[in-house]
């Protein structure tokens, strides 16, 4: 979560250049452990590892089908409210014209709607809805999402990136964006430029996770899923492991070399005595839990069916979970400053830290709020109803290291906002209600007056 300056030198300059992208992914990843009442920033991502030339395997479809994951439909922790309302672009170095609020006629809505203020949360469009949200994507030049098959509940995550990242890192960002690859996230919103849809298939299933809340560490905490995990490794033959890896990866889109890269990594961390787990090793030890759970009992070492059976029944209901989380979700992360020096405090989320660079007044521009009304009225549009606005503030309040992002986001402006675009009451929500202030737990929306310049809203 840093800047970063360039000497003139052209050499050093040159390296630097080509190192920008890789030390952006960095700092977005890092973490610093937090004191007692304050939380630290970042989302997590996967590893990623340079592409390594190598014949494409052939993928091992996974045919069993999912169970029902065991959890209450709408999982999301929302502290007590304290002041509750009524009831692919590539980037460009140029600054593009920010996207304002509609002044077209109104598309007339249906008498049925509710005309007083409202949380319209997971409620289903109404056809005139369908209609106005084309007709103001079409305006933005932003084609609509695939539509997916109805979900139980569906979340709009608001992140930020506690580091600027530079035209050149966004780019990457959208040619990664398959699969396991790059950091998870839908869209990025650039302060002035143009914003980056990385992954423009909305509630997309087979992607890195973007908060715990999605890798569902709530249900198996770190420490022991990543237990888990290396004891069905050790537990299956290597034919099988090979088939999961392969099967892991099967129909993403991705290269020869990427996926070599991916298998090699995924194979050595899960071999590994120690360290973390990323999303491929995560997905082929599933594969083989899968097979194992089906009846096959091939995928199993001599004498090991046991150990294997003991480390898949908790993981199964968790992999369940992870997945149905991942795919009723999309993120958007708003580009923001981190710290100041990459030598100091890294904790973003504590006011009283000195290194935290100072944010733009306003905190967020025009044209970042309007890219989120619109990939907000996108992603409505592919669900068929109104996704929860949430934070990764509040989704994350179970994770002892926390996260506050997005840091000073007035949400009541994107209620407003959206309200105004689909012609409801003014007065309604889409979302968490939004409670101001730094206690996780308490608090959804990061405000702290000096850091956001002004009194929350």
């Amino acid at each position: 979560m840093s800047k970063f300056n360039f000497g003139s030198h052209r050499i050093l300059t040159t390296a630097l250049l080509f190192l920008v992208p890789i030390i952006a992914i960095i700092s977005i990843n890092s973490r610093s452990v937090a004191a007692p009442n304050s939380i630290s920033q970042r989302t997590t991502i996967p590893g990623l590892t340079s592409p390594v030339s190598a014949p494409s395997p052939t993928p091992i479809p996974t045919t069993t089908p999912i169970p029902t994951p065991i959890e209450s439909p709408l999982p999301i922790p929302v502290p007590l409210p304290r002041n509750p309302l009524p009831g692919g672009t590539k980037p460009t170095t140029s600054t593009p014209t920010p996207i304002p609020t509609p002044t077209t006629t109104p598309i007339p809505i249906p008498s049925t709607l509710p005309q007083k203020p409202t949380n319209h949360t997971n409620r289903a469009l109404t056809p005139g809805e369908r209609d106005r949200i084309v007709a103001y994507l079409r305006s933005r030049n932003l084609s609509p999402s695939a539509p997916v098959s109805a979900l139980a509940d569906t979340r709009f995550i608001l992140h930020d990136t506690s580091v600027i990242m530079a035209p050149s890192t966004l780019d990457r960002e959208r040619r990664l964006g398959r699969g396991p690859l790059g950091l998870g996230v839908n869209a990025f919103l650039p302060r002035e430029n143009t914003a980056v849809l990385a992954r423009p298939n909305f509630y997309e299933p087979r992607r890195p996770t973007t908060t715990e809340f999605e890798k569902a560490s709530n249900i198996l905490a770190k420490p022991e899923r990543e237990r888990l995990l290396r004891q069905v490794w050790r537990s299956t033959n290597p034919n099988a492991q090979r088939q999961a890896l392969d099967a892991a990866l099967a129909n993403l889109g991705l290269s020869a070399g990427e996926i070599a890269s991916e298998q090699k990594e995924a194979s050595g961390k899960l071999a590994a005595a120690s360290g973390r787990i990323y999303t491929t090793a995560t997905w082929s030890v599933e594969s083989i839990c899968t097979r194992f759970n089906s009846g096959d009992r091939s995928v199993a070492n001599p004498s090991q069916e046991a150990s294997l059976s003991g480390a898949c029944a908790p993981l199964s209901n968790y992999f369940n979970i992870r997945n149905t989380r991942v795919k009723s979700s999309v993120a958007a992360e708003i580009v923001q400053v981190g710290a100041r020096s990459a030598r100091g405090n890294q904790n973003t989320c504590s006011a009283s830290n000195p290194n935290i660079a100072t944010l733009p007044n306003p905190p967020y521009s025009d044209n970042q709020y309007g890219y989120t009304l619109a990939f907000y009225l996108r992603s409505a549009l592919a669900a068929g109803k109104f996704p929860q606005v949430t934070t990764h503030f509040v989704l994350d309040t179970f994770d002892t290291e926390g996260h506050c992002d997005p840091r000073c986001f007035n949400v009541n402006k994107l209620y407003k906002a959206i309200a105004n675009t689909m012609g409801h009451a003014q007065g309604s929500s889409y979302g968490i209600t939004p409670s101001y202030g730094t206690r996780s737990g308490t608090n959804n929306i990061w405000w702290d007056n000096r850091i956001c310049h002004g009194s929350a809203p």
